[in-house]
Parts: C-alpha cells; structure tokens; sequence
C-alpha cells in the first residue's frame, strides 16, 4: 500500500528535516521511487539537498493556503510513496486535514488516503526535553485514527535519557494506537557541516572526491543504521 510520510515534530530544531533527509537518503540508495514535498518556506532543507532534475523536490509552503492546497493536490495524485517534511508549527496544517470542510485550505485527509488507496505515517520527532512529548500528544489526534501509522524518532543528539517520553501517558497513548519507536543516532557536527555547506546528503557525500574518508565512513554508517531503523517498522522491504 502507498504511504504517505509525514516528517513532523511541530518544533524548530527537532531532527524533523534530519529524519525526512536520512529517509529520502534510503529510498533513494534502494531505488524506491519516492514523490518529495518540502513544506518548510523558510528552511527547505529537503529541496536544498535532494533537488535535481530527474527527482525534483516540490515545494509548498503548508502553512499558507496555496501551499496547503498544493500539498493536497500533490499527495491526491500521488502515483508512489510520498515524503512531506513539515515545518515547525505545522500544526496550524494539520488542523487543516480534518474535519471534512468544503473551504479553501481544508480537506479530509482521510477522505484522500481513501481515495487513493494509502496510509499516512508520521514520523514524529522528539529530543529529552518536554516541549515535544507534548506536541506529541497534541497531534495524535490530528490525524485519521484507522488510516494512520505512528513512528517516534529519538533524536539522539545529546547523551541523555528519554525518560520524559517513555514514562509519559502520551507514550501509552501512542502504544494504544500501535505506534512504534526508531532511534536517529547523532552524526558527526563535521560531516553534518559539510553536506550542509556543500548541499550534500548521505548519498552523494559518499562520492564526493573532496570528503575524507573518514567523514564518508561515517555517512555511510548513519544511513546504513537509518535503513534498518526504516525497515524494523515496515517503511522499507527486506
């Protein structure tokens, strides 16, 4: 069945754009075709390293109504998998998927996903702090509850616990609603640097005659790790 890929976090510097990068990254590697939709008008960092034209990288700005409008027609004529890479405060979007109403800027999701025989799955980013547990439990309402997979992304760049999150009822909450949970390991500030100074992603820094070596093994490790994350909750075969 088609998906259609929410990266969602409803915070700036989350990992949002980090994991809809790592994710477009795998597709890509196993040459799955994949319809991209960044939604971020201020920081589109998925058009900013995955943009070319053979796989252009649509851009919609969701939190005005055009860009809103544009996102739906997008995803309602969808032909494979789709990755949208929300930006910060994207709530103000989802509410806008819900509802069923008839003005401009508004439509049900799920009526969509009906329509085109797909799954919506978010993959909702989180750090050690509280802000984003609660934005958590917030969006879990915001979209349809039978046409909707939930994945958590730890974003693992600090050394700390996730005790906030896995003691928290918005994990129960999530557990009731078959949701899953991924890790997304810290990668090297130094090679992160670099692919965004040089518009490069985990793919194509690996043939990039200007990297070290080193920083190229550790790319290579990050997407390798990514891609078995994918994989343990069904985003990707094998």
């Amino acid at each position: 069945m088609m998906k259609i890929i929410f990266a969602h976090g409803d915070k700036g510097g989350i990992g949002k754009t980090e994991a809809a990068t790592r994710t477009a990254a795998a597709y890509l590697q196993a040459k799955k075709p994949l319809t991209m939709i960044d939604g971020d008008a201020k920081n589109p960092g998925l058009y900013r390293l995955f943009d070319t034209p053979e796989s252009p990288v649509h851009c919609c700005n969701v939190l005005k109504t055009q860009g809103i409008e544009e996102m739906f027609e997008l995803i309602a004529s969808a032909k494979n998998d789709v990755l949208i890479d929300l930006p910060a405060g994207a709530s103000a979007a989802t509410e806008k998927m819900q509802g069923g109403s008839a003005a401009e800027g508004s439509i049900d999701l799920g009526q969509i996903l009906d329509a085109i025989g797909a799954r919506a799955v978010v993959l909702f980013a989180i750090d050690q702090n509280p802000e984003p547990v609660a934005a958590l439990r917030d969006e879990l309402s915001a979209f349809p509850i039978d046409l909707t997979d939930w994945v958590v992304v730890k974003n693992h760049r600090e050394d700390r616990s996730f005790d906030l999150f896995d003691g928290s009822k918005t994990k129960d909450e999530l557990t009731k609603k078959g949701g899953k949970t991924i890790n997304m390991i810290r990668l090297d500030p130094v090679v992160t640097s670099r692919m965004t100074k040089d518009r490069l992603n985990l793919l194509t820094i690996q043939s990039d005659e200007n990297v070290s070596m080193i920083s190229k093994i550790r790319a290579k490790s990050a997407l390798r790790q990514w891609t078995e994350q994918l994989k343990s909750v069904g985003l990707l075969d094998g």
